[in-house]
């Protein structure tokens, strides 16, 4: 048994041990408890400066394409968001030197990040929380008391700009011509909604001094003039108005026998006595009525025209065959008004058989009628598509696009109706291969941006592929997606891409619009084999934005939304891009929208400058943004 005095020593004992134990486990508690604080700050720390440099990594490497001190811009890019970001309540302050720029190298399934090597492309931002830095390590609630000043930590990122995989959708339908043409030159009706419109500067002499002189033929004349070009073979040239007679012009800004236009050279075709391209056309003052350059032969009335008199004249026609020549009493027979119009022209001669006539001999009946076996010396048409017969019908109707503009033009015969029937009617390159290398407006501004847009690419020594799509009444795949490669530069290989469209037209194929068409060829081609699953998904589709015709009967305009929302839902970003005087903005806005990209509107109203539609500028100033600013990723 336990003496009362051992058991109460015993007591005691156990209430020292109790007593020793419970603060002894006090202290460990309040330290376990430090320790989880501190470390869940310090993780919450990291956690912040990894997103620091995350942020700050991907935007100095967005700046890598879009400026030429690349080194420069991405250090002040990335300083600037490290700073928008606070670690631990303090700011995330970046030494230049941890921002290094380097090349992301594709290996297997991944990149890999190759610091100080060019073209830089990939930029490793590293932030700090250390001595080494204005705020120091990161303050600790506790450490303090352990002996510790403050954790040091470091976060790195390295993003890249990611390669694109760049379908080019170029609208070729008829439309894309219209701002070369008369029916754009004064206030007109959109074919999208029915409003009036503003016209353009449009750019129709140029067209035609950039087709080949060649093309053009000789006239009727008296024998003596030295011939023109064309035809040297044909010695008998056209009266006064053309080469060799320079004090009756008609209009003829550069008479002579080798006339030369305001960039040398022939300065365009001549046909017949139609020698001068006649008044400038300037936006908002200029009228094809009293033009010089336009004869005004009305269907079914007397022809007035001076000038008209003045050839017919001094071709030797005599006064019975002139009066009858000018004479719209047999008109009503299209087939006669259609024969005086082109002998009035120099198109062709005129074998009347009147007494004194001009020729001698020959099968006429000496009436006052044109028959078409009445004709001799007619001069050949030119070109694959249309004859003389069908530009003067063109020009008589009521039912081109360049009478709907302005009325004036019906009657009117001269260089500037001829080629704009070529531009209207004859637009295809089975019809007039020729105007492949014309400046069609708004098309040539577009061949010319592409070729800015791939210049960009080559500078900035991307790694993007590019494809180009067309499309008019169906969509058409015109160049495989291609780019540099072991053994070809970017240079060799994407120059392929604005060298092909240079080759193409307004109406290359056919006339009629399906923006969907072009839409499903560049879906089809960015997911084929030829599509890098490295490389982002890229549509640019350059239109006015006019569908008017789609597959099996649809809507043209819901079936271009169809195809654009399937190419979202496979990743592919999409920007449209108006373009042209009658743009229907508000469906390429849309397709933007549902394909997460950007509409951009290149606007037609003049340059102060040079008087030419904005666009001209603007659509090289797009693309080449489009070619710079491409998506970045993060890759470590």
């Amino acid at each position: 048994m336990i003496s009362r005095r051992k058991f109460a020593q015993r007591l005691k004992r156990r209430a020292t041990i109790l007593t020793q134990t419970v603060i002894f486990g006090g202290a460990v508690g309040v330290g376990v408890a430090a320790l989880a604080v501190d470390t869940g700050l310090m993780f919450s720390a990291k956690q912040e400066l990894q997103s620091a440099a995350d942020a700050a990594a991907l935007a100095a490497a967005a700046k890598l394409g879009a400026s030429c001190e690349a080194q420069n811009a991405a250090v002040v890019e990335a300083a600037l968001y490290a700073s928008l970001n606070e670690i631990a309540g303090d700011g995330a302050d970046l030494i230049d030197s941890d921002v290094v720029l380097g090349h992301a190298v594709l290996n297997g399934e991944r990149f890999d990040f190759m610091p100080g090597e060019q073209p830089y492309d990939a930029v490793r931002v590293t932030l700090k929380r250390d001595q080494t830095v204005a705020d120091g390590p990161v303050s600790l609630v506790f450490g303090k008391t352990l002996g510790v000043d403050g954790a040091r930590l470091q976060a790195s990122a390295t993003a890249m700009l990611t390669p694109r995989d760049i379908a080019i959708v170029i609208d070729l339908s008829g439309s894309m011509n219209d701002d070369s043409e008369m029916r754009h030159y004064d206030d007109f009706t959109s074919e999208a909604g029915g409003e009036t419109r503003p016209g353009v500067q449009v750019n129709l002499e140029d067209v035609w001094l950039a087709l080949p002189c060649e093309k053009g033929n000789n006239g009727v004349g008296n024998g003596i003039d030295p011939q023109p070009p064309g035809n040297p073979s044909n010695y008998n040239d056209q009266p006064g108005t053309g080469p060799g007679s320079p004090n009756s012009q008609g209009g003829n800004p550069s008479p002579g026998a080798e006339p030369t236009g305001p960039n040398g050279g022939c300065g365009g075709p001549r046909w017949g006595w139609m020698t001068g391209f006649g008044n400038t056309i300037v936006l908002g003052s200029y009228t094809p009525v009293g033009d010089p350059g336009l004869y005004h032969i009305p269907r079914s009335a007397t022809c007035s025209d001076a000038e008209v008199i003045a050839n017919i004249t001094e071709a030797g026609y005599s006064t019975a065959e002139r009066t009858a020549l000018l004479s719209g009493s047999f008109d009503s027979n299209s087939t006669y008004y259609i024969n005086r119009v082109k002998v009035l022209l120099g198109l062709a001669g005129w074998k009347s058989k009147k007494p004194g006539g001009k020729y001698n001999g020959g099968p006429g009946n000496g009436d006052n009628k044109v028959d078409t076996n009445e004709l001799t010396q007619e001069a050949g048409y030119s070109f694959g598509g249309g004859s003389w017969n069908d530009w003067v019908n063109y020009v008589m109707s009521t039912s081109n696009q360049m009478y709907a503009t302005d009325s004036n033009f019906r009657y009117r015969y001269g260089i500037k109706t001829f080629v704009n029937y070529l531009l209207e009617k004859q637009g295809s390159h089975t019809k007039c291969p020729e105007l492949a290398g014309a400046p069609e407006m708004p098309l040539y501004s577009v061949k010319e941006a592409v070729q800015a847009m791939v210049d960009t690419i080559v500078d900035l020594q991307t790694q993007d592929y590019c494809s180009l799509e067309i499309f008019a009444t169906s969509g058409r795949h015109e160049i495989d997606l291609t780019g540099p490669d072991g053994e070809t530069s970017a240079e060799v290989a994407l120059q392929v891409i604005p060298d092909t469209l240079f080759e193409r037209q307004a109406g290359h194929y056919d006339n009629t619009t399906c923006i969907g068409c072009g839409v499903d060829e560049a879906i089809e081609e960015l997911t084929s084999e030829r599509g890098r699953d490295s490389a982002a998904k890229v549509m640019i589709v350059l239109t006015d934005g006019k569908p008017n015709i789609a597959p099996n009967g649809s809507n043209p305009e819901s079936y271009c939304v169809d195809r654009v929302t399937e190419a979202s839902e496979m990743g592919i970003t999409v920007y449209t891009i108006g373009v042209g005087a009658d743009v229907q903005a508000d469906l390429l806005e849309e397709m933007a929208e549902i394909g997460h990209g950007q509409y951009f509107f290149a606007d037609n109203a003049p340059d102060p400058v040079t008087g030419l539609p904005m666009y001209v500028q603007q659509l090289r100033d797009i693309f080449e943004t489009l070619g710079g600013e491409r998506p970045v990723r993060l890759i470590q």
